[in-house]
């Protein structure tokens, strides 16, 4: 499996401070959420080694410091690059946008 690159923008929290952001994996089915590899504020580009179970990602990220965070669930792009930047967040339904019958 190709190296996952991720460019997380800095965007700013509801508290004006770099937005949270934290980063796993997600195994088997896509329901199943593996080990966790990225933790940080944004503003910095990242490359990671998928585990050969890895179907996808789960990004979270905290808005609002204090509250639940937000997450969203993608499958491993194909062109190996993911940036937050560009990611639908408020796009109506579940959160998943796995749809493992591509695989």
């Amino acid at each position: 499996m190709p190296m996952l690159r991720i460019v997380w923008h800095e965007q700013t929290s509801d508290f004006g401070q770099p937005m949270p952001w934290f980063g796993s994996w997600l195994v088997g089915d896509g329901e199943s959420e593996g080990d966790w590899f990225h933790s940080g504020r944004g503003a910095a580009e990242t490359t990671h080694e998928p585990p050969p179970e890895a179907v996808g990602v789960r990004l979270r990220f905290w808005p609002s410091e204090g509250l639940d965070p937000e997450y969203i669930d993608l499958p491993m792009p194909k062109n190996g690059v993911i940036e937050t930047v560009a990611l639908d967040y408020d796009h109506p339904g579940p959160h998943s946008r796995l749809d493992l019958s591509q695989l």
